[in-house]
């Protein structure tokens, strides 16, 4: 039987408000494209990415160093796609997220 692969890696909140709601928007829309389990903590509390709820509860203010966790067949590429969204500082069509 195959097991699913786990990839954990560390990325950083840059939008200088935070984690508010465009970027939270943004995350879940990415993370619905993938069918692996996606997770960010921070600060003891557990995320569901495709949760816009979930994620509000994190408050991740700017700065904040969030562990991301994907689970399932497409983890590495779920991975890299939520850690693009962190690296770019969620900038999307040549504008940046306020």
């Amino acid at each position: 039987m195959e097991t699913a692969d786990t990839i954990c890696r560390q990325v950083r909140v840059t939008p200088e408000d935070g984690l508010h709601l465009r970027p939270l928007q943004l995350l879940v829309r990415k993370a619905l494209t993938f069918s692996s389990a996606i997770t960010l903590t921070f600060d003891g509390r557990r995320a569901d990415v495709k949760s816009a709820f979930d994620l509000m509860l994190l408050a991740a203010p700017t700065g904040a160093i969030l562990t991301l966790e994907t689970s399932g067949p497409d983890a590495t590429a779920a991975a890299d796609a939520i850690c693009e969204l962190f690296q770019t500082g969620f900038v999307i069509s040549g504008s940046e997220v306020h």
